[in-house]
């Protein structure tokens, strides 16, 4: 089987299934958390990961260059419409659930508390980042949870990388004020 991404898509695209099984297998998960940390619902994440992948499997254009990137334009477009809906406006949200970090307590760890303080930091900043408006939200997520270079983050929300990285740069300073603000009474 072929290694690139890229190289696997056109084999989905010749009908492979076992094609398809690894383009699932390796991108079902990034965008799953990418999307949950978008909406802040599990739900509509998983629903929106669904849609992206039928989008991929039904798209009949030019094949992308950079596979990753187009997968993850692709999500992002489908979360944008599903905010700009009625239906999302309506929808009452769920509240916070860190899933997608859980994992089983092991001998490694070195106490409950340790752990139960790491998820608790993982929940705080996650809060802080839904109170950054949806722009740098995204730009901050993707870069660092999704480990995007920012000329890839630019080629997934549509702009030059200059705008990109005033967006970080301006998403980090507004994430150390909120920070600073929780610090300080």
């Amino acid at each position: 089987m072929q290694d690139t991404d890229e190289a696997l898509y056109r084999e989905v695209r010749r009908g492979s299934e076992a094609a398809l099984t690894e383009i699932v297998h390796r991108y079902h998960a990034p965008l799953l958390r990418f999307l949950h940390r978008l909406t802040d619902n599990r739900m509509s994440a998983e629903d929106l990961v669904q849609e992206t992948f039928t989008r991929l499997i039904i798209y009949r254009g030019e094949p992308p260059h950079n596979f990753r990137t187009w997968a993850y334009t692709v999500a992002r477009n489908l979360a944008r419409d599903q905010f700009k809906s009625a239906y999302f406006r309506l929808e009452e949200s769920e509240s916070f659930e860190d899933w997608d970090e859980r994992r089983p307590m092991s001998a490694a760890d070195n106490s409950l508390e340790e752990t139960v303080a790491a998820v608790m930091q993982r929940h705080e900043i996650n809060l802080l980042l839904q109170q950054l408006p949806a722009a740098a939200h995204e730009v901050l997520v993707l870069r660092f949870y999704h480990d995007l270079s920012l000329e890839q983050i630019g080629a997934v929300v549509g702009l030059p990388l200059g705008t990109v990285k005033s967006r970080l740069f301006n998403a980090l300073k507004t994430l150390k004020t909120l920070l600073h603000a929780e610090i300080t009474p």
